[in-house]
């Protein structure tokens, strides 16, 4: 009984041998039939460039072109002051705004709307007056009254109002027009056709061609008036006639700056 257990356990580890070497084998062919696999080739780094390719500096045509339109004035500013002195400040502001108020009242009966006057530059301070041997410290009081006359035809009679009401300074005068943004456009376009011709002119000189603006900008605008009219009349002016008042023009003058590209044809 114990011999026959002896002899089927043989059985089985041969079995179990048997099976191990085929096993081992197939393993074996099966290794040496799959291809070899090898690590990939690393691929050439790039040659690096010795002289690193020159950037071109561009070529500029640089020029400032000018534009200028002439307008007819159609309004007026002027300035005119109340000064008045005493050794009272209080009483020397009281004069002032009496006689600052007979002003408005003046301009106003000439047709001059509320809206179109201020008043700037209301100064109040004390100095020394009259010959050394008699000085005396005074207060003085300044009043600046701006008046915007729309009427070109009533200016001269404006300001003999104003002078006769009390006013005993004509600061400044000065001249505009309604339509000035619609002048001043037409100025920039006329500084950028003169500045393009210019650029044309140049590049066809030098043999090139004229490539696309790179920068450009303006500069002016302010419109030139004539010589403002400024002079003191006396403390107690006599009464004054219509003031001869002659408006001329106004030019409205613009730059152009502008750099063009210049291209190898």
């Amino acid at each position: 009984m114990t011999t026959h257990r002896f002899a089927k356990m043989a059985l089985l580890a041969a079995l179990a041998l048997l099976a191990l070497s085929v096993l081992s084998g197939c393993a074996g062919r099966a290794l040496a039939a799959s291809p070899k696999v090898s690590a990939p080739a690393l691929a050439p780094a790039p040659a690096f460039e010795a002289a690193a390719a020159e950037t071109e500096t561009p070529r500029l045509a640089t020029v400032t072109g000018t534009g200028r339109v002439s307008l007819t004035p159609d309004m007026a500013v002027v300035r005119v002051g109340v000064r008045t002195e005493h050794a009272d400040v209080g009483q020397a502001v009281s004069d002032n705004v009496r006689l600052a108020q007979a002003v408005y009242d003046a301009v106003q009966a000439q047709g001059v709307d509320a809206k179109d006057l201020q008043t700037s530059n209301f100064n109040v301070y004390q100095t020394t007056v009259g010959p050394r041997d008699q000085q005396r410290r005074v207060y003085v009081v300044e009043n600046t009254v701006i008046i915007r006359v729309r009427n070109l035809d009533t200016l001269g009679t404006v300001i003999a109002a104003a002078l006769n009401a009390g006013a005993n300074q004509v600061n400044g005068l000065s001249f505009a027009a309604s339509n000035y943004d619609d002048a001043l456009n037409q100025a920039r376009r006329q500084a950028l056709e003169d500045a393009r011709a210019q650029a044309e002119l140049m590049a066809e000189a030098l043999g090139m061609q004229l490539g696309p603006p790179r920068r450009v900008s303006f500069s002016g605008g302010q419109p030139v008036l004539m010589e403002d009219m400024a002079y003191k009349a006396a403390m107690a002016p006599e009464a004054v006639g219509e003031v001869p008042v002659a408006s001329g023009e106004l030019t409205v003058t613009a730059q152009a700056y502008v750099e063009f590209d210049l291209l190898v044809p």
